[in-house]
């Protein structure tokens, strides 16, 4: 997925637009492609930026007064758009496709029509909104990765059961295509306010971390409504924490993409 901060950091209001309408535009595409068929390298941070700027070079050079060599300026950015949408989507996707959305049209998330004329200056709450969920989609399908490549016996064994212990470990039913639910209103899962709310999703995190190697013993005892107390969640919450970032940067060479609060 894109990096959260990428999708803000344009200074320019018809970049940030273009930015923020390309990403709603081809979120439940790439989400679909990630979830039944992910591709064998994911874009890097440069190919995103590529990608979600490329309809504003497009359409750029499109509004270029015609003369001596402005349909082949014309023609080199479509075909540059086209290059990194097949990069990333693949033929089949972008031949059915085309292009992602009209300027003068809208753009859809979790089920509100927002204009993309309004992404110039996209409303605080929404931006926050769209910042959210990417850091949410990212912890989520990192997580996924990860734990493919650490348990590979626990998923040869029982794919099924893996699966939906992964699954448990977040809240809502649509596990990690959660981006298709409506949008929560308070915080939930391990970021719950109650210690009754955080621990099914934590000890499912939990069992999950147990299955790699070098666990800290600290995780290696199941968390009962008996045991689980505040200085229990916060010992098993931050030796959790510690051991998932600092084994994914082992892995990835990078910090992880992690949750943030819930913009409200």
């Amino acid at each position: 997925f894109p990096e959260p901060g990428l999708l803000l950091g344009p200074k320019l209001p018809e970049r940030l637009q273009g930015y923020i309408a390309t990403w709603l535009a081809c979120r439940p595409l790439w989400i679909g492609r990630v979830d039944h068929n992910p591709p064998h390298n994911y874009p890097s941070p440069q190919l995103w930026r590529d990608f979600l700027g490329s309809g504003l070079s497009a359409r750029s050079q499109a509004a270029v007064p015609k003369g001596q060599g402005s349909e082949k300026k014309v023609l080199t950015a479509a075909e540059k758009r086209r290059g990194v949408m097949k990069d990333l989507f693949g033929d089949d996707v972008v031949d059915i496709h085309g292009d992602l959305f009209a300027p003068e049209g809208t753009v859809e998330f979790r089920g509100e029509q927002v204009p993309v004329a309004s992404l110039a200056n996209p409303p605080q709450l929404l931006a926050q909104k769209i910042t959210w969920e990417l850091f949410e989609l990212g912890f989520r399908y990192e997580l996924r990765d990860l734990d493919c490549y650490l348990a590979k016996g626990c998923w040869a064994e029982d794919p099924v059961g893996r699966e939906q212990l992964l699954h448990t470990t977040f809240p809502g039913e649509a596990g990690l295509v959660m981006w298709s639910e409506p949008f929560p209103t308070d915080n939930y899962g391990m970021w719950n306010n109650t210690l009754i709310g955080i621990l099914p999703y934590l000890e499912s995190f939990r069992q999950l971390l147990c299955s790699w190697d070098d666990v800290p013993p600290l995780l290696t005892s199941p968390l009962t409504p008996e045991n689980f107390t505040d200085t229990k969640w916060w010992e098993v919450a931050n030796a959790a924490t510690v051991f998932y970032v600092q084994t994914f940067f082992d892995h990835f060479g990078r910090p992880p993409i992690v949750p943030h609060s819930l913009p409200l």
